[in-house]
């Protein structure tokens, strides 16, 4: 990787033992964000019951958060980029933890869909700082396991975080989950603060600010970052849907359903585990070929919705490469990027992720409704595929900049 007269600066330089704690707290703040974030989907009956709205409004609350993201994540990540990571995270993590509690006695949806908007802006600025601040602890040989498992933590978030929320939630009261979320999180920016070494981005010279426009690194960075608005346009075309595709296109009973989810998600649990060690390993190509095998699990299912087997087996794979592909093409961007582009190239996928999840969330259900609901994994298939060419496109970049 080439460096910069800009480049990052840390308290002390990283050492060569693998720094498990502290990604495991970092992960943990993944975890908790990622859960809170998915909330109101899994609470939707019952803070809809208790607004007196139509639970279509509390799904609004998942879409504002998309919406806020993608405007705030850079602007507030040049912000903040002078400051030491470690305060950023664990401000992002108190903030968070604020709007939480907040949103847990929000005697209104009004005053609810406005504590969303606050986190929704810690939200942002936390993503885009996290991989970096984890990539600034990390040797060259570390980057994928160490990427890899701080990223788990939003895989884990959707099949252990959700499930447990929601159940918390049935058992007292939806409050109760958003205010459990806050206290922890809470608590998790106390130990971030006291517990994480200091990360801080050396000042760009004056003279070097113009040289930006060309720095080498940006073609790479432009094909991952359009390989990752795709991906996110893929999945949640058809992950939104997928309880319609399984119950029309698949004939599977709702009582299976459920059972399937829980095929996915470990699967996706699996795919965490075998990307770090395959990014470290097959650096340009693993991503790319992880992506060819996620186009194909939407093939399968678009051309063989009938049969059980292949549709089980290909959520299965789905699983596996969704879980697989976000650490993978995290550690793909920090590899590709100059010391002085980091911040701004995780603040830029987290952008283009979630501008592909709003549209691939609004576009999934006229797609449904037009063809029918195989022709969502049919259009997700085609776009991965095209992410995977994108993806091998930056691989070469990158090996070319050398």
């Amino acid at each position: 990787m080439t460096t910069s007269t800009a480049s990052v600066t840390v308290s002390s330089p990283p050492a060569v033992r693998f720094p498990l704690g502290a990604l495991l707290l970092l992960s943990l703040g993944v975890f908790v964000t990622v859960t809170a974030e998915s909330l109101p989907a899994g609470l939707m009956p019952e803070m809809a019951a208790e607004f007196g709205v139509d639970p279509l409004r509390i799904g609004l609350l998942v879409s504002v958060w998309a919406i806020v993201v993608i405007g705030t994540s850079l602007p507030l990540t040049r912000a903040t980029r002078r400051i030491d990571r470690r305060i950023v995270v664990a401000a992002s993590l108190s903030l968070f933890a604020v709007a939480n509690v907040a949103t847990a006695f929000a005697p209104s949806y009004e005053f609810a869909f406005a504590t969303r908007v606050v986190a929704a802006i810690a939200h942002g600025v936390f993503w885009a700082i996290v991989i970096v601040y984890a990539s600034s602890l990390l040797t060259g040989s570390q980057l994928g396991r160490g990427l890899a498992l701080v990223t788990g933590g939003g895989t884990a978030a959707t099949v252990l975080g959700l499930p447990a929320a929601t159940a918390l939630a049935q058992v007292t009261s939806w409050r109760v989950s958003f205010a459990a979320m806050g206290v922890g999180m809470l608590l998790l920016a106390v130990v971030v603060l006291r517990r994480l070494p200091r990360s801080i981005v050396a000042p760009v010279p004056a003279g070097a600010r113009e040289r930006l426009r060309h720095d080498r690194s940006i073609p790479a960075l432009v094909a991952f970052g359009l390989s990752g608005l795709l991906i996110g346009l893929a999945q949640f075309l058809s992950f939104v849907y997928i309880r319609p595709y399984l119950a029309d296109a698949a004939g599977v009973a709702d009582a299976w359903a459920s059972v399937l989810l829980f095929v996915f998600g470990a699967a996706g649990m699996a795919g965490v585990a075998v990307a770090g060690a395959l990014a470290d390993r097959f650096p340009r190509s693993a991503l790319t070929v992880t992506l060819v095998l996620f186009s194909l699990a939407f093939a399968a299912l678009a051309l063989f919705p009938g049969r059980i087997a292949v549709v089980v087996a290909a959520l299965a794979l789905w699983g596996a490469a969704t879980g697989a592909v976000f650490p993978l093409i995290q550690t793909a961007l920090m590899r590709a990027a100059s010391d002085r582009l980091r911040d701004l190239a995780s603040a830029a996928i987290i952008v283009l992720f979630n501008v592909g999840i709003a549209a691939g969330s609004w576009a999934g259900g006229q797609l449904s409704g037009a063809f029918g609901p195989t022709a969502n994994p049919a259009v997700s298939g085609a776009a991965v595929l095209l992410a995977a060419v994108l993806a091998a496109v930056g691989a070469v970049l990158t090996s070319r900049r050398g």
